[in-house]
């Protein structure tokens, strides 16, 4: 993945530097040590983690922590507008009035590796009121425009931490946490066209039903239930693309033990029925 990027607010060398662009999308695997904040602004796509995928449509705004492993499904033809913030040098940020222990947490990715806001988020509108400023202020570099870039993404951090977006973490406790969700993720992305149940998760791992559903919410922003419907039906989507097996057989190859069950989870998450699916992707080869 490359940026089109615009030139920087300040220095490269600087503590606090802003770099905005329009993010070049290709299927490789990322990292990068800067904040990455972006909105799409047309189309759809799919963040891939390496714990979690993320569905991302038209408007939504996303953040993304320092050195993350990530790639980008760019299913719906997105056109995605980015601000990558360099946080290199802790001390320095910290004379700028933001806790240190703040820009530590976020510039060594112990904090929240994931978060969006949606336009039917109450806050939405001073968020993308704040993005849009901060990119049209790098193009259009009035005099000042340094001030308002920085001010603009003070605001910007203000709006999700305060909102409980974005989260420091205790690094003992956390990597607890993530040990413990990746032995889960692992036994899931395994078997997730047998039959699985919180129960059959925390007889295999031996956590509690509580704490699965709890990492599940904290760490990753969803559900058991939501993220095993995801990989069946990505699942189901890939066979739908690449085979002739009948529908009814694909609803059991991903997982579904019942078609009524399949064509509805299906249609709401891909916004089409299986079989127009099917016909729409052929058509696209």
């Amino acid at each position: 993945m490359s940026f089109d990027f615009l030139r920087s607010a300040t220095a490269s060398s600087s503590a606090f530097r802003v770099v905005c662009g329009e993010m070049i999308i290709d299927d490789l695997w990322n990292v990068h040590s800067e904040v990455l904040i972006a909105c799409v602004r047309e189309g759809a796509m799919k963040v891939e983690m390496a714990t979690s995928s993320y569905r991302l449509n038209k408007g939504d705004i996303y953040f993304i922590s320092p050195n993350q492993k990530y790639k980008i499904n760019n299913f719906g033809n997105a056109v995605v507008e980015v601000i990558l913030l360099n946080l290199s040098n802790p001390n320095s940020v910290t004379q700028e009035y933001i806790p240190q222990s703040y820009i530590r947490g976020i510039s060594t990715g112990n904090c929240t590796q994931f978060t969006k806001v949606s336009p039917t988020d109450t806050f939405y509108r001073q968020l993308l009121d704040s993005f849009n400023t901060v990119i049209a202020a790098e193009t259009d570099k009035r005099e000042y425009f340094q001030l308002l870039v920085h001010g603009k993404m003070y605001e910007i951090f203000y709006i999700f931490f305060s909102n409980d977006l974005i989260k420091i973490f205790n690094v003992e406790t956390q990597g607890k946490k993530y040990r413990a969700l990746r032995r889960i993720t692992e036994y899931i992305n395994n078997n997730f066209c047998e039959n699985i149940t919180l129960d059959i998760i925390a007889r295999k791992t031996g956590l509690s039903r509580y704490y699965i559903s709890h990492l599940f919410k904290e760490l990753m922003d969803t559900t058991f239930v939501n993220y095993l419907n995801e990989l069946r039906l990505n699942r189901a989507a890939m066979l739908l693309a690449t085979t002739d097996t009948p529908v009814i057989e694909i609803a059991g190859m991903s997982g579904f033990n019942n078609i009524s069950n399949f064509n509805r989870a299906f249609k709401m998450y891909y916004d089409t029925t299986p079989s127009k699916y099917r016909k729409s992707e052929r058509q696209v080869f």
